[in-house]
C-alpha cells in the first residue's frame, strides 16, 4: 500500500526518536534508512546504512539496501561490492544475486550474470525480474530455446506481463514461428501495449505471412510511435512493395534519405522499386550509390551486372562480376556468371579457363558433394564451351557429368541452354555421340535448345572453331534470376 507524503514524514519523525532514544536498535535505525530512500533522502538513508553495518557487520539487508542506493546513484562497482557482501552473508539471498547478475551483465560478464541469476531464479522460482533478466541473458549468448522458457514460465504465472509478452513475440518471429508470435504480440495489444517494437513485430508476420496489407497497417502504427526509426520506415516500403503499391513504397524509402541521405538499404530498395518499375536507368543510378556509399556491397554490384545484361553491356558486367570476386574471391557464383559472359562475348579461350578452374576448385572444396547443384550447373557450361570450340569427347564428359550430379541439369539450365546453344551444334554434337549416356544427354539438352537461336557473334557456324573475338551477343539476360536481396 502506498504512503503519502504527510504519513511518510511522520513514520520519519517517530523513527527518528526511537533511534535516538535507542541508538543501539539495529532494526528502527533500518526502518529509518528505508524511509530516508522512500522520500529520495539519500545521503540520509547512506549515513543510516553505513550506521547499521558499522554496528552489525553480517546485516545482510543493510547491505543489500546498501547496494540498492549505490545503483541508483550509479555507483556500479560499489553497488556490486555491497551484493557480493550480501551474498557472502547468505548465499541463498535471491534479491542479491540477482543484481549481482545485472551488474555483471552490464560489465560484461554474461556467463557469470547467466551463473548468479539462474542461483537467484532457482531460490525464487515465481520471480519474474530474474526469469526476464534470465531470458536476456540467454538471447545474448544465442541460447534461444532457453529464453523462450523463461518467459513463457512468467507468463504461466502472470499472463499479462507485457515485458515476458513483447520478449517471447519477438522471438518467436525471429525463429519464423509467425502464428505463435502473434498469439502474444496480440495479447499484449489487448492489454494495451503502445510498444513500437510490437506493432513492428506484428508487422514482420503478417508479411512473412503473405499479408502484405495487414503489415502495412502494423509498420504504421510502429512508425507514428517511433518516426525517427528508419529501419522501421525501410520495412514498411518493403511491405508497400510486396503489396503491389510500388509508389508508396518509393516515397516512404525517399523520406528515409531525407533523414538518412547515405541510408545504403532504402537506397538500395529504391534501385528495386525503379527496376520493377521498368526504369533501368534509374534503378542503376541507386545501386551505383549504393557502391558508391560501401563498394563490397555484393547485392548492389550483383544487380549492376544483371542490369548491364539486359542492355547488352557485357563489359560493364563483367566489370561488376569481377569486382565482387574481389570482394570475395571464394565466391562461386561470380565463376559461373564470368564464364557465361566471356562465352557470349565470343572470348571462348577465356570461358573455357574460367570453366575449368571452377570445375577445378568444386573438386577440392570440402562437402561440396552437398551442393551438387552448382557442380552441375559448372560442369554444364565447361561442356558448352567445350562443345563450341569443337571439342565434343570433352563436352560430352562435362555434360554426362552434369547429369549424374542431376538428374533435372537440363531444366535446371533451361535457360541458359535457350540462350547458349544453337540447333547447328547439336547437329555436330549428334554425330559424335557414342555412348547409351550421351545420346541422353543430347535428348534431354535438345528439348530446350530454340530453332532461332544463334552462336555467340565470331563463332562461324559452319566450322567450329577456338577463336576468341571481342564480339558482343547482346542477347537475352544471365542465367540466374533477379534478386532483390538486402
Amino acid at each position: 500500500m502506498d504512503i503519502d507524503e504527510k504519513s511518510l514524514n511522520d513514520i520519519i519523525a517517530n523513527l527518528e526518536k526511537e533511534v535516538a532514544n535507542r541508538p543501539r536498535d539495529t532494526t528502527a535505525r533500518l526502518q529509518l534508512a528505508l524511509s530516508y530512500m522512500k522520500m529520495g533522502r539519500q545521503d540520509e538513508a547512506r549515513e543510516a546504512l553505513l550506521k547499521v553495518i558499522s554496528q552489525d557487520k553480517r546485516n545482510a539487508e543493510a547491505q543489500y539496501y546498501l547496494g540498492i542506493l549505490h545503483a541508483d546513484t550509479e555507483e556500479i562497482d560499489k553497488a556490486l561490492e555491497c551484493f557480493q557482501k550480501v551474498v557472502a552473508i547468505d548465499r541463498n539471498h535471491s534479491p542479491a544475486l540477482y543484481f549481482t547478475g545485472k551488474i555483471m551483465a552490464l560489465k560484461g560478464d554474461i556467463d557469470g550474470a547467466i551463473r548468479v541469476t539462474e542461483k537467484a531464479r532457482n531460490l525464487s522460482p515465481g520471480n519474474t525480474l530474474a526469469r526476464g533478466q534470465l531470458g536476456e541473458l540467454y538471447i545474448a549468448k544465442g541460447r534461444i530455446q532457453d529464453a523462450m522458457q523463461e518467459w513463457k514460465k512468467i507468463l504461466e504465472t502472470d499472463p499479462s506481463n507485457l515485458q515476458a509478452l513483447h520478449n517471447l513475440g519477438a522471438s518467436l518471429t525471429d525463429a519464423k514461428e509467425y502464428q505463435e508470435a502473434l498469439t502474444h504480440l496480440h495479447r499484449a495489444e489487448r492489454l494495451g501495449s503502445e510498444n513500437p517494437g510490437l506493432h513492428y513485430n506484428v508487422g514482420l508476420c503478417y508479411l512473412a505471412t503473405g499479408e502484405p496489407e495487414k503489415s502495412v497497417e502494423s509498420f504504421l502504427k510502429a512508425a507514428e510511435l517511433e518516426p525517427e526509426n528508419t529501419v522501421t520506415m525501410i520495412t514498411l516500403g518493403e511491405a508497400y512493395a510486396s503489396a503491389g503499391q510500388i509508389d508508396e513504397a518509393i516515397a516512404t524509402w525517399d523520406k528515409v534519405l531525407l533523414q538518412k541521405p547515405d541510408d545504403l538499404f532504402a537506397t538500395f530498395n529504391l534501385g528495386l522499386a525503379y527496376f520493377q518499375k521498368q526504369d533501368v536507368k534509374k534503378a542503376t543510378e541507386y545501386w551505383k550509390k549504393c557502391v558508391a556509399i560501401e563498394p563490397a556491397y555484393t547485392p548492389a554490384l550483383r544487380n549492376l551486372a544483371i542490369a548491364a545484361v539486359m542492355e547488352g553491356d557485357f563489359h560493364e558486367a563483367i566489370y561488376r562480376w569481377e569486382s565482387i570476386k574481389r570482394v570475395d574471391p571464394k565466391a562461386l557464383e561470380p565463376d559461373l556468371a564470368l564464364g557465361e559472359l566471356h562465352y557470349r562475348s565470343g572470348n571462348l579461350l577465356e570461358a573455357e579457363e574460367i570453366a575449368e578452374s571452377l570445375v577445378g576448385r568444386l573438386g577440392e572444396i570440402p562437402g561440396i558433394e552437398n551442393h551438387k547443384p552448382i557442380q552441375s550447373s559448372a560442369r554444364f557450361l565447361a561442356g558448352t564451351i567445350s562443345m563450341a570450340l569443337g571439342k565434343f569427347k570433352d563436352g560430352f564428359r562435362h555434360w554426362v557429368a552434369s547429369m549424374e550430379l542431376d538428374p533435372n541439369f537440363a531444366m535446371s539450365n533451361s535457360a541458359f541452354i535457350s540462350r547458349n546453344l544453337w540447333p547447328a551444334l547439336l547437329a555436330k554434337a549428334k554425330a559424335d555421340a557414342a555412348t547409351e549416356d550421351e545420346q541422353k544427354v543430347l535428348r534431354l539438352v535438345g528439348s530446350f535448345v530454340k530453332e532461332d537461336a544463334t552462336p555467340p557473334k565470331g563463332l562461324d557456324q559452319a566450322e567450329l572453331s577456338g577463336r576468341e573475338t571481342g564480339a558482343q551477343n547482346k542477347k537475352g539476360g544471365l542465367s540466374w534470376l533477379f534478386r532483390g536481396k538486402k
